[in-house]
């Protein structure tokens, strides 16, 4: 566990955080993904994000899912065919199962985690390439969520209620380990994309631990829309084998109007 985040923190929620959500089910939104190579930002490839609600195990239930993909021209250099998905309870937002299939170049690995809130456990299954696979049994805790249930949760938060330099504690469930993590509010900034839109956003900075993408750090930056999606603009992080940004390109279906959008 990261050191220095007392537990205190949990299960009580943050007061800047609301208890809407501020997406709907349909909502969809796609990004270009952009990677640094020699001061030069390139498009290299595109993520989905769509949010749905279904039926699964009787309840009414939120599906996340995100797909990443570079583009085949780029395929030859790095190929990337990544798909993130996750079952949560609509009104709990606790999550049912989580996968996670990342292919990158000639690595294939499957994450899969599944909970059971009767027995109090997450049963956990990792096939990493050709490794034998890997099986555990978590303790489930509150307000655990995995990757991409964690990047939707972060859009609850009233920012507005946050003072700059604010550290506000989450917990994540990231590769073999549940970890409790924080980002800090960095305040507010414009950002324009390149399909020449701008948006008015709140700045964070999210702490990770190491794992199999990120470096240990504050080395990820998330601009959130200054209006009620709070929908992210532009993700810039630095991973494992280099500095990769996000920036979005096309929203369907907000639950909100983009009032944050300067032109």
């Amino acid at each position: 566990m990261l050191t220095g985040l007392s537990s205190i923190f949990w299960p009580v929620r943050v007061s800047g955080q609301t208890a809407d959500y501020p997406f709907k089910s349909g909502e969809y939104a796609l990004y270009g993904a952009y990677y640094n190579w020699h001061f030069i930002w390139i498009q290299s490839g595109e993520v989905e994000f769509t949010a749905d609600t279904i039926p699964y195990k009787q309840q009414k239930t939120w599906r996340f899912k995100a797909v990443g993909k570079t583009f085949k021209a780029y395929d030859l250099l790095f190929t990337v065919r990544d798909t993130f998905e996750t079952y949560s309870n609509y009104r709990t937002f606790q999550p049912y199962f989580s996968r996670r299939v990342v292919n990158h170049a000639k690595d294939h690995s499957v994450y899969q985690y599944s909970f059971d809130y009767t027995s109090g456990k997450i049963a956990v299954r990792i096939k990493d390439g050709k490794k034998p696979v890997f099986q555990a049994s978590l303790p489930v805790q509150e307000n655990t969520f995995d990757l991409l249930a964690t990047a939707y949760d972060f859009r609850k938060y009233d920012f507005n209620k946050l003072f700059v330099g604010q550290k506000v504690p989450y917990r994540m469930l990231i590769d073999r380990q549940v970890d409790d993590l924080y980002f800090r509010y960095l305040g507010k900034e414009n950002v324009k994309t390149r399909n020449g839109k701008e948006y008015r956003c709140h700045k964070v900075s999210v702490y990770l631990l190491k794992g199999d993408f990120f470096p240990e750090g504050e080395y990820m930056k998330v601009w959130f829309t200054d209006d009620q999606n709070h929908l992210p603009v532009q993700v810039e992080t630095e991973i494992l084998i280099g500095t990769v940004k996000a920036l979005l390109l096309v929203t369907k279906s907000l639950k909100y109007p983009l009032t944050s959008q300067i032109k």
